[in-house]
């Protein structure tokens, strides 16, 4: 084989390693970066794995999503259902608070040992079906017995917004669950709703949550 046959041989094969590392890098960045705020999501197999329930969705029992806050910064699903605050070192560790099924909690960094922030929990009301939205102003012991919202959809950010702003990963998985949400139920953006927006917590709504809640609504256009 002749030096130029070589040459061109050698020339080929490097152009043709160049450019499948240059696809697979492209494909590798679009795998793990985190598109903008505000930008169009694609639903992931496992998002919608995660959102289609147990048995038939009922789209026509759903007609509202309100989106709560734990109060804590560290609490999960499981210290929701069992009454528990946790990472508030200012109040002791016996408070309690009413419990709370929900349909969906999303995770702070700091929820579960093995968890990650942004990681979304899927209670068993929603598999089931069943009313998962507490009272507006849970958890404020005063209103314990008012009933829960048997047509909303219940959606609790673990995080405190007296204290420190929602996490933009968090942020990010909400804006994703609802959108498949209003996708999958039929839901308009007015039918999006905020715990602290609703009787009896407007007088009590802080900034952060005022601010959030805009944020939001701008974001999910």
């Amino acid at each position: 084989m002749s030096q130029k046959r070589v040459a061109v041989v050698l020339a080929s094969l490097v152009g043709t390693l160049t450019l499948s590392a240059g696809v697979l890098l492209l494909m590798e960045a679009g795998a793990v970066g985190s598109p903008p705020m505000g930008a169009t999501y694609q639903t992931q197999p496992a998002l919608a794995f995660q959102l289609t329930p147990a048995v038939p969705l009922r789209p026509e029992a759903w007609n509202y999503i309100i989106i709560y806050e734990s109060g804590d910064t560290a609490g999960s699903a499981a210290s929701l259902a069992d009454g528990h605050l946790n990472g508030e070192p200012y109040l002791p560790s016996s408070t309690v608070r009413p419990k709370a099924n929900f349909h969906f909690v999303i995770d702070s960094a700091r929820s579960r040992r093995d968890g990650m922030d942004g990681d979304l929990e899927v209670g068993t009301t929603w598999q089931k079906q069943e009313a998962g939205a507490p009272y507006a102003g849970w958890p404020d012991l005063r209103y314990h017995q008012v009933s829960p919202y048997n047509n909303a959809v219940g959606v609790c950010l673990i995080g405190n917004l007296e204290r420190e702003p929602i996490s933009e990963t968090q942020n990010r998985r909400l804006i994703q669950v609802v959108r498949e949400l209003e996708s999958r139920l039929n839901l308009p953006n007015d039918r999006i709703l905020f715990q602290w927006e609703l009787e009896p917590n407007v007088k009590r709504m802080t900034p952060l949550q005022k601010d959030f809640a805009a944020s939001f609504r701008t974001n999910l256009e």
